[in-house]
């Protein structure tokens, strides 16, 4: 008897922690186990090292319902609209031709037993860019981080939204030009883009140096690093090929519970000005995030965002693939909220299938006063 207590009591002194957290928990390397599973293999290590820490909150705004009152007046309508065909693009079921001038989600509802559930969800992810925002001009800022601190600044302007179906054959634009540093100041990208993947887009670039415009493929090489950046364009998503989504492949992986982080737990509360633009970064707001190479006492990573909200959510883990022998990646894998559709994290493997790199995405819900301007941003990524 004495020997089976003993052995008993040994079973519960080495019994893991399960991971679970609760709104006022500080996740750090001292309690990492707390959230394994929660969060991707990376993230995992940045806690464990000491790197990044989380501060476990709530929402105080519910989030799946931070959508316009286009999306919402469109709900049930697009409920089985559109389908995806064979690259990967959108049909409406409607006419049978290639979706264009959708209003609202393609795919409100999706079901993860449709083998195309994954491409919705991205789908999802880029009309709710390109299309639900309206025209937006905004200033992106673009850090270089070592540890030392911040080691270059880009500053761009861009701009983008959606054209008219009824006057051009291209569905969305975008248009980005350079402010800093001075060796970069007026290099600009103007990109056109077809919603059918297998038309081709336009794409234009300009350089001061050269004085003149060349017109280039609109097909980029999105996993190329880029402005002596780590990061590329298809990191901004947590998805395959951005521009060339034809040339992925998608999987299904499993629901999941999860740590989402958003930059507050409020909604932003914005309000049109005398051009009829609504102001949402720091000069309109007030509202500042501070890195860790702004916190003299923070000893971990440079990058981290000190004052970011990590809320205990469901993510659906998708993997994504391209068909492209010169894509500089291997399987990527990407965890999107349930309900927000929210992209909160992407894994991304070199050709081999090894661990390459990592970002997580900060959210923001922000609204309008009388409510009828409400969206879900995806305003930053880190890697």
């Amino acid at each position: 008897a004495s020997l089976t207590m003993t052995l008993f009591i040994l079973a519960l002194l080495i019994q893991p922690v399960l991971a679970d957290v609760e709104p006022g928990d500080l996740i750090d390397k001292s309690n990492y186990e707390k959230i394994e599973g929660m969060v991707p293999d990376y993230v995992l290590d940045w806690v464990k090292t000491g790197d990044l820490q989380m501060k476990i909150g709530k929402l105080n705004f519910d989030a799946k319902e931070f959508f316009s009152q286009e999306v919402k007046d469109n709900w049930q309508a697009n409920v089985g609209r559109y389908k995806i065909n064979e690259h990967n693009g959108i049909v409406d079921t409607k006419t049978g031709e290639m979706a264009r001038g959708i209003k609202g989600l393609p795919f409100p509802e999706p079901d993860p037993t449709d083998p195309t559930f994954p491409v919705q969800l991205m789908w999802n992810y880029m009309i709710t860019e390109n299309f639900l925002q309206g025209t937006i001009k905004e200033k992106l800022h673009w850090l270089l981080i070592g540890r030392g601190g911040v080691e270059k600044t880009l500053v761009l302007d861009q701009y983008y939204g959606q054209l008219d179906p009824t006057k051009s054959e291209e569905d969305w634009a975008q248009l980005t030009v350079f402010r800093a540093p001075f060796s970069m100041s007026g290099t600009g990208t103007l990109a056109i883009y077809p919603l059918d993947p297998s038309k081709n887009g336009i794409r234009y670039a300009y350089t001061p140096e050269l004085r003149r415009v060349k017109r280039l493929s609109h097909r980029v090489a999105g996993s190329d690093t880029h402005f002596g950046l780590d990061g590329a364009p298809d990191d901004s998503w947590c998805g395959g090929p951005k521009t060339n989504i034809e040339e992925g492949t998608y999987r299904y992986i499993e629901e999941r519970d999860a740590l989402v982080c958003y930059f507050s737990a409020d909604s932003r509360k914005l309000d049109w000005n005398e051009k009829g633009e609504l102001g949402m970064g720091y000069a309109e707001t007030g509202v500042k995030h501070t890195l860790g190479f702004e916190d003299d006492g923070w000893q971990g990573a440079a990058w981290h965002i000190m004052d970011l909200v990590w809320v205990k959510s469901k993510v659906w883990v998708v993997e994504s693939k391209s068909t492209d022998p010169n894509y500089g990646y291997g399987p990527c894998q990407g965890w999107i909220e349930q309900g927000t559709f929210h992209h909160a994290y992407k894994r991304i493997t070199d050709p081999s299938g090894k661990l390459w790199k990592g970002a997580y995405y900060p959210g923001q819900g922000v609204e309008t006063p009388d409510g009828k301007y409400r969206l879900l941003k995806n305003i930053a990524w880190v890697e």
